[in-house]
């Protein structure tokens, strides 16, 4: 069997999805693994940090099915990806008002939200962007990033929160999120440039 290798450059769009997205999943993943803690802190139980996390995953399920069952094309589509980034990072910004456990589920029901317009669209979008060839090898970068980002984020995390604080941590969750939507404007503005003919969907931008 002959073992061809895929050329080590990735188009320049691939890799700034790639990079926005695993950012955005840095942000989200770095109070996960103590996430329980950080709920005891708000005034919480064991219990409610099921209920927060089980109430993400069951919106984020809901949402998903009832916003992408409907056909969207390539203007919408954009759109929606930008609007639902920007919902998740409001639901991250929440973290900056959490006095109580209630507050807690806003804010996940936000981030739940916002991924299941967003993500969907972020498949569709690395999917047009795969080079023809490499398709394996770029989904594989993808995957391994994004379980690079996973991991990296819980260390991050759990150091912040021992040695700063849960304060600090969450400021630092919000700046790494504000800076994976920054991107996704960079590649909305990219986008825009090489297809004219979605200037519209990159409205929301300009506003």
């Amino acid at each position: 069997m002959v073992m061809t290798h895929p050329r080590s450059r990735l188009n320049a769009l691939y890799k700034l999805l790639i990079s926005s997205f695993t950012t955005s999943t840095f942000a989200e993943s770095i109070i996960l693994p103590i996430y329980a803690i950080f709920v005891q802190k708000v005034g919480g139980s064991i219990l409610d940090a099921g209920i927060a996390y089980g109430l993400f995953l069951i919106t984020e399920a809901a949402f998903t099915m009832v916003v992408h069952r409907y056909k969207w094309d390539a203007n919408q589509r954009i759109g929606l990806m930008v609007g639902g980034w920007l919902i998740w990072l409001g639901g991250v910004f929440t973290y900056l008002l959490i006095s109580d456990i209630w507050m807690l589920f806003v804010c996940q029901v936000l981030m739940a939200i916002g991924n299941a317009v967003a993500d969907p669209v972020i498949d569709e979008e690395l999917a047009a962007h795969t080079d023809m060839g490499l398709e394996e090898f770029e989904w594989g970068i993808f995957e391994g990033s994004k379980a690079f980002s996973d991991g990296a984020a819980a260390i991050v995390g759990a150091a912040i929160a021992a040695y700063l604080g849960f304060g600090v941590l969450i400021w630092f969750m919000v700046a790494v999120a504000t800076a994976s939507f920054l991107m996704i404007l960079v590649y909305v503005m990219k986008l825009r440039k090489m297809r004219p003919e979605m200037s519209a969907a990159s409205a929301v931008i300009d506003r």
